[in-house]
């Protein structure tokens, strides 16, 4: 009984202590961003873990202003947002299946860093990046005097067909591209502006300022400029893409470029070369190794004034058809260009324009030397059907006497101008030559002018 009782009583002061004590307090982790964050735990024990998916950039301090910097692949959705200061540091890759959206009115600034910055969309990947004429979109590098070739671009990578095989891998490691879906959708581009691109790394090996790699016809391009490059403003690679209200300005190399089977369509597209340096306003090709590789490259563009500029080499043209290209062009202006307005170079080419599959029509080419014609071995192309045709309604000048209506880019005439919406829905009705209307300067506001 005695060890009964004291066991008693020590159960009683045991009950007492704990009634006297507080009670424990839970421990977890308490962050409520946390991946296993615990609504019970009232001490934070340090346990919390977090999901460093969603750390997309890093905070990064430059002349005193604090950038965003975004690296490597974009693996989630994310928004670059027009409030923040945004900065690509080497590539930044848009993942299959992920979408980068981009706010109106943003500046995304390109390192200065030892990198080659540039912003690729990869094969299932898209971006959505449109800006208004008040509020532009604008890539340019964050150095305080840039200079062209200062960064690799914006390179969209799709799925539509190219002729060079199945797929292709873009300069630059940029990514593959090529494929059988000529609808693919690489996302969206409008009012955007992109300077100082086109890096050079190598012999054939270059970025432009804007890349766009069998991208497909869903994708869609409208309102964009590129300005200032040391390479190419605008290269199409294949596919169907089309673009329209588009200004090259200042680039170094070709303006506007397309190779391996592009067949998009194209309408309102300025060219304007600088004393800086240049080389054609526009360089078509097929495919160089095979001049009749399939699918043809075989665009259909309209109103386009292509300004050019002695930039002491005097070799630059205003436009060259080569290596088996196939399109239609119409109402076109090309002026100002040292050296050739329109030259068709090589058999497979000649054959095409002789065939009509290669046709330019209502346009004015007022240059040194107009029209050329030459062979593959280099000869003139004589005793055959050409532009100078009466059919195609082509004026040509050596003097400048058909183009002054034009204020720098900036003018058209109705005179002997063709309609381009025949061609189809997609087309504007633009009954005049030229790209840019004095009353209504789709450039203004959003463009840099030279």
């Amino acid at each position: 009984m005695k060890n009964t009782k004291s066991t008693i009583k020590m159960m009683i002061l045991a009950g007492a202590l704990v009634a006297i004590l507080p009670a424990c307090k839970k421990k977890g982790c308490t962050d409520p961003d946390a991946t296993n964050y615990s609504s019970e735990a009232k001490k934070d024990d340090g346990s919390c873990e977090y999901d460093t998916s969603l750390e997309w950039y890093t905070d990064v301090t430059i002349g005193g202003i604090v950038y965003k910097q975004v690296t490597g692949h974009i693996t989630e959705a994310h928004t670059m947002t027009a409030a923040d200061n945004w900065l690509l540091s080497g590539g930044v890759f848009v993942d299959n299946g992920v979408t980068l959206t981009i706010e109106a009115g943003t500046t995304v600034n390109t390192a200065d860093d030892g990198t080659t910055p540039f912003l690729s969309v990869q094969q299932g990947g898209t971006i959505s990046a449109c800006g208004t004429a008040d509020s532009p979109i604008i890539f340019t590098p964050v150095a305080d005097a840039p200079s062209a070739g200062a960064w690799g671009g914006i390179i969209l990578n799709g799925f539509a067909p190219i002729n060079t095989g199945l797929t292709a891998e873009g300069e630059g490691g940029t990514g593959t591209y090529g494929g059988d879906n000529a609808e693919d959708n690489s996302g969206m581009l409008c009012y955007v502006r992109v300077e100082f691109a086109g890096k050079i790394l190598g012999t054939d090996n270059e970025l432009n300022g804007f890349s766009f790699n069998g991208c497909g016809s869903g994708t869609t391009l409208h309102h964009l400029q590129a300005y200032k490059g040391s390479d190419d403003g605008f290269e199409f690679f294949g596919g169907t893409v089309s673009l329209k209200y588009a200004i090259s300005s200042g680039n170094q190399d070709d303006s506007f470029d397309w190779t391996h089977g592009w067949s998009g369509n194209g309408q309102f597209w300025v060219v304007q070369q600088d004393t800086d340096g240049g080389d054609r306003g526009i360089e078509a090709d097929n495919n160089g190794d095979n001049n009749e590789a399939s699918p043809y490259s075989d665009p259909k563009i309209a109103n386009v004034t292509l300004i050019g500029m002695d930039d002491g080499d005097a070799i630059n043209q205003g436009i060259k058809l080569r290596e088996g290209t196939k399109g239609n062009f119409l109402n076109f202006i090309i002026t100002g260009f040292p050296k050739r307005g329109c030259q068709v170079e090589h058999d497979v080419t000649l054959s095409n324009m002789v065939g009509g599959s290669l046709t330019m029509q209502n346009s004015i080419i007022d240059n040194v030397d107009p029209l050329v014609f030459t062979t593959s071995a280099g000869d003139d192309a004589t005793g055959m059907v050409t532009f100078e045709d009466g059919a195609n309604n082509n004026a040509t000048a050596t003097d400048g006497s058909l183009v002054g209506f034009l204020t720098g880019y900036v003018g058209t005439t109705a005179t002997g101008a063709g309609d381009p919406t025949a061609w189809g829905t997609w087309f504007d009705n633009a009954n005049y030559i030229g790209a840019v209307s004095s009353g209504s300067d789709w450039t203004a506001g959003w463009t840099l002018g030279l």
